[in-house]
């Protein structure tokens, strides 16, 4: 499961900064990006192993993060 969120986590990275990079604020890849984002919050509440789940989160906040920014 870690490496099919760490996976879903590399995707998300290059979807945000197609967001971030876009001139408008309804792109498709910001769209897509959020769907992406909360597809891996589940997976990561799933991960038995709190360690691991919160190093992740952390990534994802990040991304999270970043988003938000864009679309305010």
């Amino acid at each position: 499961m870690e490496s099919e969120v760490r996976k879903l986590l590399d995707k998300a990275e290059k979807l945000v900064d197609e967001c971030v990079n876009c001139s408008s604020e309804d792109c498709d890849e910001c769209e897509d990006a959020e769907e992406l984002l909360n597809e891996i919050t589940d997976k990561i509440q799933s991960i038995q192993e709190k360690k691991v789940a919160r190093k992740l989160s952390v990534f994802l906040d990040d991304l999270k993060n970043k988003l938000e920014s864009k679309l305010g």
